[in-house]
């Protein structure tokens, strides 16, 4: 900011102590999830899914849109991730009874002991990288970032597809 302010003093830079610390913040929490996750041979995008349709409660299935829209992944790479999940016997797919075109995401057993044995290690895990903060500013970072989503997302309902875990192209 300084730098900025020393060659472009006409140029409000506040937004920079935030937008770029929430940049840095985030590698460094997709980094220690990612470290935690890998112990279990996952990736946080592969336990994302598999959270996903274990909070579903039973039947623990979702359609693969339902999926890719609620994490922010774009459908080529929701694809791909199932794929993967599906091999290592912790989902399967199968026809949507309600829709002969649809499949659903089933969490297999394999799938639900897994999540289960992840869980505690996970949210130990956050706890872990949030530590730096007591309660109090957990709660208020919590607050603040809960407004600036509901800001974006009553302006853009539907989540973007670029970001984390997916790939955007240009058009």
């Amino acid at each position: 900011m300084a730098q900025w302010a020393s060659i472009r003093a006409d140029v409000d830079t506040t937004p920079i102590a935030v937008v770029a610390r929430l940049g840095r913040v985030t590698a460094y929490i997709d980094a220690g999830l990612n470290a935690k996750l890998g112990e279990f041979g996952l990736t946080r995008e592969a336990w994302d899914v598999l959270a996903s349709l274990r909070r579903e409660g039973p039947p623990y299935r979702l359609s693969p849109t339902q999926l890719y829209m609620s994490l922010m992944r774009s459908s080529g790479a929701m694809t791909h991730r199932l794929a993967a999940l599906e091999r290592a016997g912790l989902v399967k797919r199968l026809a949507d009874p309600d829709d002969g075109r649809g499949i659903l995401v089933v969490l297999t057993a394999k799938g639900v002991r897994l999540v289960d044995r992840v869980a505690p290690e996970h949210v130990a895990n956050e706890r872990r990288l949030l530590a730096a903060l007591t309660d109090g500013e957990r709660s208020e970072l919590a607050g603040l970032l809960r407004k600036l989503l509901a800001a974006y997302e009553r302006e853009h309902p539907a989540p973007p597809h670029a970001g984390r875990g997916g790939r955007h192209r240009s058009r």
